[in-house]
């Protein structure tokens, strides 16, 4: 029998998926922008029946019962994005794969969403707010290597700021931080930025520290590159998970100043 085909929302849920590979049922309501939770529920249930997506849904003891499921890509949803959106096939070959992924990888994604959703909500209405994932930026053969976890860009007016996005979580060793900050200082040495963008204001470089020990360690060690190097491209601005979890916009982002 023919299955029936899938509505605007569901692809919209399709797409959101790709772009942050996991998301919880909160995440993908509030994205869709739709205030009915059961309608919501309603077209997961239905692409998880066609193959759409996968979920992480335990139930086996009380916390469980606490947490929303967790959904991601199933392999009806590549053949989706290949024929519908015409992504290239080798940039889907990690549908594969998605259902092992570890857990600490897929609480990365997860909050990742959390720091787009926050940032849109925080946006005005004269502002213009894009956010790119790794999924969407691997085209752009001039990003730094590896790949940022976002590349953000906030338009009013005629004024675009942009800004590259890391993550950082409590597992990652302080000298992975260190490599990172030392990466973008040489990655502005380099012509890839301003041959490939007409020479567009380097964008602005967001670390999100898992705590505020590190955060003081990466901001003496980026202060130290400044004070030596005096580049004047490398703008790095600094915040916790916390400061984020908490929502403050003012006060949230810490900038490196020699």
């Amino acid at each position: 029998m023919k299955t029936s085909p899938i509505t605007t929302k569901q692809k919209q849920i399709i797409s959101h998926l790709y772009k942050f590979r996991f998301l919880n049922t909160h995440q993908i309501q509030t994205l869709l922008e739709h205030k009915n939770s059961n309608r919501t529920q309603a077209w997961l249930k239905d692409l998880f029946e066609k193959n759409y997506v996968k979920r992480h849904y335990e139930r086996k003891s009380f916390i469980d019962n606490t947490k929303p499921a967790i959904y991601f890509l199933g392999l009806k949803a590549r053949h989706f994005l290949i024929k519908e959106i015409k992504l290239n096939p080798e940039d889907l070959e990690y549908v594969y794969q998605e259902q092992r992924r570890e857990k600490k990888f897929i609480n990365h994604c997860l909050f990742l969403a959390d720091v787009f959703l926050f940032l849109q909500s925080q946006q005005d209405s004269t502002e213009e707010l894009k956010f790119f994932t790794k999924n969407e930026l691997r085209r752009y053969e001039y990003f730094p290597d590896p790949i940022p976890d976002a590349f953000i860009t906030q338009k009013v007016a005629d004024t675009t700021k942009r800004y590259f996005l890391d993550l950082f979580d409590e597992y990652t060793p302080p000298f992975v931080l260190r490599n990172r900050v030392r990466m973008y200082f040489e990655y502005t040495e380099k012509p890839d930025w301003d041959e490939n963008t007409d020479f567009a204001p380097f964008p602005s470089i967001l670390f999100i520290c898992p705590n505020d020990s590190i955060k003081k360690h990466i901001n003496h060690y980026a202060k130290s590159l400044l004070e030596k190097t005096f580049d004047d491209k490398i703008k790095l601005f600094l915040t916790t998970k916390q400061r984020l979890e908490i929502g403050s916009k003012n006060s949230l982002w810490e900038k490196v100043d020699i």
